[in-house]
């Protein structure tokens, strides 16, 4: 007869499940190879107890951030295009490049929300016109905007 006992799993296995899943395995496998090599850890009341108090915090922090989320889709839906002034030179040529730097301070004065550098995509601009900027928040949120790069003779 095999003795089955639950553990919590730290990482993720691919035959058992993912991080924090709380699984039934044979105390062989348990106390020989998952507890040793800390791949797990044995499921008390107090461990989860302790568990399900991370889940809720974690669950709460996550409510948080989706609703920060949609406000900030909400603000930069609301934009559909912005601009840059830029010194032009010969051949409508801009001095140096449109940095990120730029078009974050424009952001920024625009809705007020700080983003990241990783969260922006857009191509290298060396002239004036008008160039499709991505911003993606996560996997399945993105936002696409124009951006118009216009001339400051001197």
């Amino acid at each position: 007869m095999k003795k089955k006992i639950t553990v919590i799993l730290k990482r993720n296995l691919v035959n058992l499940g993912s991080v924090g899943s709380i699984v039934k395995v044979s105390s062989g496998y348990a106390f020989n190879y998952l507890i040793p090599f800390n791949f797990a850890q044995l499921a008390t009341i107090g461990t989860l107890k302790h568990y399900s108090m991370f889940l809720n915090i974690k669950q709460k922090k996550l409510y948080e951030f989706k609703s920060k989320l949609e406000i900030v889709i909400q603000k930069l839906n609301k934009v559909a295009k912005i601009t840059v002034k830029k010194k032009v030179g010969n051949n409508n040529q801009i001095f140096g490049s449109v940095s990120d730097r730029e078009i974050f301070l424009i952001l920024f004065n625009i809705t007020g929300e700080k983003l990241d550098k990783k969260n922006l995509y857009f191509p290298n601009i060396k002239k004036i016109g008008i160039y499709n900027l991505s911003i993606v928040l996560t996997n399945d949120v993105k936002v696409d905007m124009k951006l118009q790069v216009l001339p400051v003779f001197i």
